[in-house]
């Protein structure tokens, strides 16, 4: 329903209506509820062993908290392809 109409000008919603602004688990709390804005995370919800993380992020915000920041230092240290092994897109609906 936040969607812009017919191609409006900005087409950003937030992924937690909850709490916008900050940086926690509730996102989990509303997948768990039936709410989830990605159909991919909504998703997690359907098989019971996925639906076991979703449910553990959604009641341990600060376990969610401490796997989120090491992931995101995982993530910091995969190689940025450059050169002949791939290119930074400028835009991503097309090839620089």
């Amino acid at each position: 329903a936040t969607c812009p109409v017919n191609g409006g000008s900005d087409p950003t919603v937030a992924l937690d209506p909850a709490t916008p602004n900050r940086l926690d688990n509730r996102y989990y709390a509303e997948v768990r509820a039936g709410r989830g804005l990605l159909t991919t995370d909504q998703t997690l919800t359907e098989r019971p062993t996925t639906r076991r993380y979703v449910d553990v992020n959604a009641r341990y915000g600060v376990a969610w908290a401490g796997k989120f920041a090491r992931a995101m230092v995982r993530m910091g240290s995969i190689d940025v392809l450059t050169v002949n092994q791939g290119e930074i897109s400028r835009w991503c609906s097309m090839v620089n």
